[in-house]
């Protein structure tokens, strides 16, 4: 059955409303009729079985059964350096198909990329975009949150602000620790920061430790920045289901 997030603050009794582009995507591009159903999800880990009773610039449908099935997922939050080229669309998809809760495009002293301020909404939402298609695609109820580009003291901010307990920076230097020292079964929310190309200035590392970071290796080899986010997180995932 076809997957569409649809807006909790649509439903009406035993009705939604869909609008935007999920009801643009059901009506224009899946094609579906008057009478067919679909799955809609509302992002709270319910699930409405629907049957669709109205098509105009909207689409109107049916609640014909309510569950809800809530699959337990650490709270991850990814910041990630800008990569150059369109890798951040990559990060950002398989990032949510691995369960991550928030991205935070960052901006570091070694980013290359830059984004003008006037595209900075433009790319939030294809970003949320990739992000909505990602979740639907792997079957996940509720959706990542992205947010706009920010630089790194603020992506730092950011994650003190939300309550991420385990707050770990991967990098080159000496003297960092192993990812398992400090992730535990018992880490309820980790947010992880990764570098540009280049790996972050000893001036951003410093200033991370001072700020309660932990600094940890992935291991010998120097990697790429989507492939240390994808590597962080199945590792973290991994570590926390041992």
């Amino acid at each position: 059955m076809r997957r569409f997030f649809i807006d909790k603050n649509s439903i009406r009794q035993k009705s939604v409303v869909i609008k935007g582009k999920e009801a643009h995507h059901i009506k224009d591009v899946i094609r579906l009729k008057k009478g067919e159903r679909f799955l809609g999800l509302d992002d709270t880990g319910n699930k409405y079985i629907l049957r669709i009773k109205g098509i105009t610039d909207s689409v109107t449908a049916e609640i014909e059964k309510v569950s809800s099935r809530k699959i337990e997922m650490p709270k991850l939050l990814l910041a990630c350096a800008l990569p150059k080229k369109s890798k951040i669309d990559y990060i950002i998809e398989k990032a949510t198909e691995l369960g991550v809760s928030e991205v935070v495009p960052m901006v570091t002293e070694r980013t290359i990329v830059k984004i003008d301020k006037k595209n900075k909404n433009s790319k939030q939402k294809r970003w949320e975009r990739i992000a909505l298609e990602a979740s639907k695609q792997c079957g996940r109820e509720t959706l990542p949150k992205v947010y706009e580009v920010m630089n790194f003291k603020d992506a730092i901010k950011l994650a003190s602000d939300l309550e991420y307990n385990t707050r770990i920076l991967p990098c080159l230097s000496e003297g960092t620790k192993e990812l398992k020292e400090v992730i535990t079964n018992k880490t309820e929310k980790i947010a992880v920061f990764i570098g540009p190309e280049g790996d972050f200035t000893d001036k951003e590392i410093e200033y991370a430790e001072s700020k309660g970071l932990d600094t940890v290796s992935l291991g010998p080899l120097v990697l790429r920045v989507d492939t240390a986010c994808l590597f962080s997180i199945s590792a973290i995932q991994t570590i926390l289901s041992i």
